[in-house]
């Protein structure tokens, strides 16, 4: 009996428990719509139950909020924080300038780190402190750091307290300043009423009237004032910072009856003026009309825009350390018809070459100075033998010209040691050789295109395939079986653009390029076809043209020809100018425009000078066109 009891009083406990429970969160309910709107419903199909949420307490027909903060122990906020209790449940709050961590609790927010969370003013520096931050305005401003501000007297060398935005801040009056533009400021001006009482902090003067204020005492009755104000003391360089002048007002014969305080300060180019009202009206600030924008754009990188004494020029830095003139920067420029030396003008300068002379061994060619990314001192020498005592030296394959740059200073001495020689080296090619030549059988004409400029053209004679070594003399002599080197070349002008196109070259027995009896080399652009003794190297590819030809196996028992060659120029950016010779060719038979011939000759057979010399004479003595220059204008 004992042992069957035990268990059945065991469960009625429970079950009392349970239906106690129940009785104290829950109700049944005839339906789900009775129970309150913070509970729950179960339907197990004998019965409805009403169950009140988490956080809430009552029968489930009525449930109340249950305050977490106000029950010990119902919740776990830390004790810097604070419980605030939400329907069902409560959150922790952190005071101000802390943020939750879940590990932590209430951690010090730093606002000076996070940007945008302190409302410092830009010149003043944050300082976090527990819970919150501190603003503190730098040395020399005042303010509560949410606001700072300079005062008078308190910026560094070459700054002053100007307004900016809607407070004063320390900034360089040549960035910070206003314009006065009126010309009626001009010292050369009329009378009239104007008064500056207007007037406070910085100025720049620009416009007509004048960049600057006048420096000397002006006539009463200008710049439309009555007594005009000017600049009395001398205008600071660029090194002087900001100085403090003095502004006079003249009238009444006196130049400086009412005085004002001002500032000047001289920037890149330009002053500007930290100007007071005048004392009295009409008073009005006066500019100089001669005075003009400052000029120091084209300095170089080795100078700074500099004032002296109220005018703007470029000078030369201060921190070049060439203390021997082995180490003076150079400059050679071996161009196509001239050579250029240049010296640093500053490192002169700073060697004690207070004024530059320079010359080459002809005095007459003297320096001049020149600015581009530096400012240099140049001397310039055709690249010929002779002009301003160069002097030029060639072996087989490079046409070299020296000469010597001599240096002085303040007068030419003739026996200084100062002296630079200096040599540009050719490579020989069919122009240099020309040049190198001392009388080439040489024909040219200078050829207008319209639009595009000058340019001249030239045939010449070679007795070498690489067109270097040109025939000298009066005429041109050659066996029988040599190859005779015809080059033409373009001279000047846009090479990029336009090639040089041989359209016609012929020989003939008498100087006329006219004459009916031609030998054809090149006809409507292409070589003589069947003929093995003429090349044509090049034609309408580029500037030049070169052909070859063994001339008196062409031009059978003559003993003495001309060449003719009728030239034109093609523009390779709207035709094709190298022409098709390949194949059956149609000849067109067109006339030779005559006036785009050059003439060469007379070229002669070796062992029939007799020939040459009765063609010279009838010639009266001269040779065909050796040099001659035409000027066409194309169509």
């Amino acid at each position: 009996m004992r042992r069957l009891f035990s268990p059945t009083s065991m469960v009625v406990v429970v079950t009392s428990w349970i239906i106690t429970a129940a009785a104290a969160d829950s109700s049944e309910a005839r339906s789900c719509s009775e129970c309150h709107s913070n509970a729950t419903c179960m339907e197990d199909g004998a019965a409805t139950t009403c169950t009140c949420l988490v956080g809430f307490s009552g029968d489930g027909l009525a449930c109340a909020d249950l305050d977490e903060c106000s029950v010990p122990g119902a919740h776990n906020c830390s004790a810097n924080s604070s419980c605030v209790n939400t329907p069902g449940s409560y959150t922790c709050v952190c005071p101000a300038g802390f943020h939750l961590s879940p590990e932590l609790g209430c951690t010090d927010v730093d606002e000076c780190a996070e940007p945008g969370l302190s409302r410092c003013h830009a010149l003043a520096a944050c300082v976090n402190r527990e819970g919150g931050y501190s603003c503190v305005c730098p040395a020399g401003y005042w303010g509560d750091g949410w606001r700072c501000e300079c005062s008078p007297g308190s910026c560094g060398p070459g700054l002053d307290c100007v307004p900016s935005g809607d407070a004063l801040a320390c900034a360089d009056p040549c960035q910070a300043h206003r314009i006065l533009d009126e010309y009626w400021r001009s010292a050369e001006y009329g009378a009239g009423y104007d008064c500056d009482s207007s007037l406070g902090g910085w100025y720049r003067f620009v416009g007509q009237g004048g960049v600057r204020l006048a420096d000397t005492c002006v006539p009463v009755l200008r710049c439309n004032t009555a007594a005009p104000m000017w600049l009395n003391g001398t205008h600071p360089s660029s090194d002087e910072g900001i100085v403090s002048r003095t502004a006079c007002a003249h009238w009444s014969g006196h130049c400086c009856l009412w005085d004002a305080p001002v500032q000047v300060k001289a920037c890149d180019g330009y002053y500007v003026y930290n100007l007071t009202a005048p004392p009295e009206c009409h008073l009005a600030y006066c500019t100089d009309p001669s005075s003009v924008e400052g000029t120091c754009e084209e300095c170089g990188v080795d100078e700074e825009c500099k004032s002296d004494n109220g005018e703007w020029r470029c000078q030369c830095k201060q921190d070049f350390n060439v203390t021997d003139f082995s180490l003076l920067e150079r400059r050679l420029e071996c161009g196509v018809n001239d050579i250029k030396v240049s010296l640093s003008k500053c490192q002169l300068e700073n060697l004690g070459f207070e004024k530059v002379f320079m010359y080459l061994r002809d005095s007459q060619c003297s320096g001049f100075g020149e600015r581009g990314n530096r400012h240099w001192m140049s001397v310039v020498t055709p690249a010929r033998d002779g002009p301003c005592g160069t002097v030029m030296t060639r072996n087989d394959t490079h046409a070299t010209y020296s000469n010597t740059l001599y240096l002085a200073d303040e007068i030419i001495i003739w026996d200084l040691n100062i002296r630079i020689n200096f040599a540009c080296s050719y490579p020989l090619d069919m122009k240099v050789s020309l040049k190198t030549s001392l009388q080439p059988v040489v024909s040219a004409l200078n050829v207008s295109v319209g639009g595009s400029g000058v340019f001249t053209v030239r045939t010449a004679l070679s007795q070498s395939p690489a067109y270097t070594q040109p025939y000298q003399g009066c005429s041109a002599t050659l066996p029988t079986e040599a190859l005779l080197f015809v080059g033409t070349m373009l001279d000047g002008g846009d090479l990029s653009r336009f090639v040089l196109l041989m359209t016609n070259c012929y020989a003939t027995p008498s100087s006329s390029a006219t004459d009916p009896l031609k030998f054809f080399i090149i006809q409507d652009r292409c070589p003589r076809s069947g003929d093995p003794t003429i090349q044509v190297e090049e034609n309408g590819e580029s500037p030049q043209g070169r052909f070859s030809i063994q001339m008196f196996r062409f031009a059978g028992n003559h003993d003495l020809v001309y060449l003719h060659c009728e030239v034109h120029l093609c523009d390779s950016m709207n035709a094709k100018c190298k022409p098709t010779c390949s194949g059956a060719r149609f000849r067109s038979g067109g006339a030779i425009d005559q006036s785009r011939v050059l003439n060469l000759g007379p070229i002669t057979r070796k062992g029939g000078q007799a020939a040459a010399s009765r063609a010279a004479s009838s010639s009266l003595g001269l040779p065909l066109l050796l040099s001659a220059t035409l000027t066409l204008i194309s169509q």
